[in-house]
């Protein structure tokens, strides 16, 4: 991001300001980022964690949709665009970055309003920008930061306007990100030892269900995921799990006498006992991303 001094900034800054653009209500009922969501039962702890494909199929507003054609068409000098969950319901209250490729630190702010859209006149400048956006989210009482899926990634000439549209998704792969997802992490760390037999506990045979506890962070529906732990940049667990609060249970393949093994769990530094079984909500993790964290017992 950019900045510049003199009239270049002043019109940059004359632009900055975040707009909220109205209008009468659609026929989709908006996201308001001032509402909770995700009313369920309290978790036995706070958390944060990983997880991704598997066998359970895409829960929630997930990716994989048909590319959609631009919400407008192109104007002269206009940076315009809609903001949609993935069931094509208007987010209102997103945070939309028409950032300047040029001067460092020089960027337009706006704000989608009722209806999900944004619309802003560029400076009279010869610049190049690139749009990106976020939502932020309240869900069972803390507060996400979501990253949303562009439609178009492409940078843009400020003069020529541009339609950028984004879907917030909450699973599958970021195009522009390689082996990065939308949904978040359930991490966990398992001692290599079994108590079992003394021999080498494989964390890569720690196989965990997560069963949504409530609507999902979008209000969603979510599915139950039963998937095997991998090993990730992060450690081991499963990714690309669209945050809600879950029911989680694991068990270990292939133990002693290839039986399958209990595993206990609890959330990792909570200083609790671990259990067979705990509900959890995931944690806000860097700037957009969410994990729940930990600790396995066999």
């Amino acid at each position: 991001m950019f900045t510049h001094g003199g009239s270049v900034r002043r019109a940059v800054v004359a632009a900055t300001a975040a707009l909220v653009l109205g209008g009468a209500l659609g026929a989709c009922k908006p996201f308001d980022d001032d509402k909770d969501a995700g009313k369920g039962a309290a978790p036995s702890g706070a958390s944060s964690a990983s997880a991704s494909n598997g066998t359970d199929g895409k829960a929630g507003s997930s990716g994989g949709e048909t590319p959609k054609a631009p919400s407008g068409k192109v104007e002269k000098g206009v940076v315009k665009g809609h903001v949609s969950d993935g069931l094509g319901n208007p987010v209102k209250g997103a945070k939309v970055v028409v950032d300047n490729q040029l001067l460092y630190d020089s960027n337009m702010v706006l704000v989608t309003d009722d209806r999900g859209d944004y619309r802003a006149e560029m400076p009279p400048m010869a610049a190049t920008y690139a749009v990106t956006a976020s939502f932020d989210k309240t869900y069972n009482g803390t507060k996400y930061t979501f990253r949303l899926a562009a439609q178009n990634p492409d940078p843009f000439a400020g003069n020529e306007g541009a339609v950028r549209d984004f879907t917030w998704k909450l699973s599958g792969p970021q195009e522009d990100l390689p082996d990065a997802f939308y949904g978040g992490s359930v991490l966990f760390y398992l001692n290599p030892t079994n108590p079992a037999d003394g021999g080498y506990a494989d964390s890569t045979n720690v196989q965990f269900t997560l069963t949504p506890v409530g609507t999902l962070a979008d209000g969603s529906t979510g599915k139950t995921v039963t998937r095997k732990a991998e090993s990730t940049g992060d450690g081991f667990g499963v990714r690309d799990i669209p945050v809600g609060r879950y029911k989680i249970t694991a068990s270990y393949l292939n133990g002693p006498g290839g039986r399958p093994q209990p595993v206990k769990l609890q959330i990792r530094n909570s200083g609790q006992a671990p259990v067979a079984e705990l509900t959890a909500d995931f944690k806000q993790y860097l700037t957009d991303h969410q994990r729940i964290e930990l600790e396995a017992q066999l």
